[in-house]
């Protein structure tokens, strides 16, 4: 499969051949595209069952929303070293290793008898992930030309990954309401088996490999120490106040351990994680501040929606995984409006349309209510989320990439899944914890329980809505309609 130059437009050179697609590109593009979903939907797919997994492992209340971020800490912490891994390595080698790992990483959160191996488990496949993920979007640049093919291929890509999140909240419904929650996970066996295949067959084969030395494994580190530790301040402050003395010892050590990181990688790494000339491009650095408020906002929306549904309006699993196919079907619906809408009116406009409509449906969602109902406090407020999400999120991920030379493109795409999805840990939980401390509020003040968990609820929805709208505010850091060439 060849790559094709391309000029500042964004169109092919005219003395490049024409490009003709054929079948093997688009089983490419589907394996990619299974591997982006199985690595994207684990991070919501464990939410309808968090209260099967905490009555059956052991959980308690405030570690319960570690089942979620211990794969999204890992994932975002070295999504940097799994893209640059693919640049120094080759990103066959790295995605077919990751996709391994994975799978056994799954196996073993699948057979967990108690929180810690749980989360282990859950830690080692957001690792593994960390690995696959940036392959798949740097693989699609790398094969389909810029222009029409690599917009098609992106808006595949990218409704696989928008609507990732809601296909694994159905998924974790039904699995949990059938054979049990720990099928969540041995599901990724057979799949990973197909996957592994399917790579041999139909992804590019790697070049000879360039030299490792100064893998910048150090700076791996210190980011996902940072974001970790940034996480635990959070989620601790159930029991430790946001002022108290611990807190915010544990935030400035987070804060200090982020700072070394970009002075490492800046001074010192010889084979640095980040490049920072990439962010020069308005296109590759705006990109980059929507999709931490993106990720931020989405991940605790679905971890909210989730456990209001079970824990306030009494839904099964099932039901409550079924509550999201009208999301599902609308995301879907709209994939490939984003990039017909790009050439007409720019990357900017339609993220700033996007995350505005989705700000929308937030605030829909804080309307919420204890006797509420199916179509009023669910379904409607999806079908006005679910079009601004698909608005919101191709065409963000088109920009972090746009333009970055190919032996960039594992960075700069590995760059644009950290920002979203350190965004998404540290948002659950700050907003997760918000919440639950709105709701013990309610309930020492008297209220009902069921009324205070709706109340806190409500709040976290209201967070999540400030948040996207943030996402809107950020677009402004986008170049307008005319395409910035990028360097780097």
């Amino acid at each position: 499969m060849t790559s094709y130059a391309t000029d500042a437009t964004g169109e092919t050179p005219s003395e490049a051949p024409p490009f003709v697609w054929t079948s093997k590109y688009t089983w490419a593009l589907f394996v990619l595209c299974l591997a982006q979903l199985i690595e994207s939907l684990d991070i919501t797919v464990v939410n309808v069952a968090l209260p099967a997994i905490q009555s059956d492992v052991g959980f308690s209340e405030s570690g319960l929303q570690w089942v979620v971020s211990a794969y999204t800490v890992l994932f975002g912490g070295f999504l940097l070293l799994g893209g640059r891994s693919g640049d120094l390595f080759g990103k066959r080698r790295v995605f077919t290793t990751g996709i391994t790992v994975f799978a056994l990483a799954s196996l073993v959160t699948g057979v967990a008898g108690n929180a810690g191996l749980l989360s282990s488990g859950r830690a080692l496949q957001g690792l593994s992930a960390a690995f696959v993920s940036p392959m798949t979007l740097a693989m699609i640049a790398a094969t389909f030309p810029e222009g029409k093919a690599r917009n098609k291929a992106f808006g595949v890509w990218g409704t696989t990954t928008g609507i990732s999140t809601s296909v694994g909240v159905i998924l974790g419904g039904l699995f949990t309401n059938g054979p049990g929650w720990r099928w969540i996970f041995f599901i990724n066996l057979p799949i990973a088996l197909l996957l592994l295949w399917g790579a041999k067959h139909y992804l590019p084969a790697d070049g000879k490999r360039t030299s490792a030395k100064g893998f910048d494994v150090l700076g791996a580190i210190l980011v996902t120490a940072g974001a970790s530790l940034a996480v635990y301040a959070c989620v601790q402050t159930q029991d430790h106040a946001w002022d108290s003395n611990r807190t915010l010892s544990l935030l400035i050590a987070a804060l200090a351990l982020l700072v070394a990181f970009v002075a490492y990688e800046a001074k010192v790494a010889k084979q640095p994680l980040v490049i920072f000339s990439i962010f020069h491009s308005r296109a590759v650095s705006g990109a980059n501040v929507v999709a931490a408020f993106v990720g931020a906002s989405l991940l605790a929306m679905f971890y909210c929606l989730s456990l209001y549904e079970q824990q306030v309006l009494g839904y099964s699993a099932l039901k409550t995984g079924l509550s999201y196919l009208p999301l599902t079907g609308m995301l879907t619906a709209c994939a490939f409006v984003a990039p017909a809408l790009i050439p007409k009116i720019g990357i900017r406009a339609v993220i700033l349309i996007g995350s505005s409509i989705a700000t929308a449906g937030l605030i829909m969602f804080a309307r919420i209510t204890p006797g509420g109902g199916i179509w009023s406090d669910v379904i409607l407020p999806s079908l006005v989320v679910s079009p601004g999400l698909a608005l919101t999120f191709i065409p963000m991920n088109m920009a972090a990439i746009s333009g970055v030379a190919p032996e960039n493109m594992g960075f700069a795409s590995g760059m644009a899944n950290v920002t979203r999805t350190i965004g998404s840990a540290i948002g659950l939980a700050v907003i997760a914890t918000l919440a639950a401390s709105k709701t013990v509020e309610k309930v020492a003040s008297g209220h009902r329980v069921v009324d205070a968990t709706s109340t806190g609820f409500t709040f976290g929805f209201a967070l999540c809505a400030c948040l996207m709208a943030g996402a809107a505010v950020a677009s402004v850091l986008l170049p307008g309609k005319s395409r910035e060439p990028v360097s780097g």
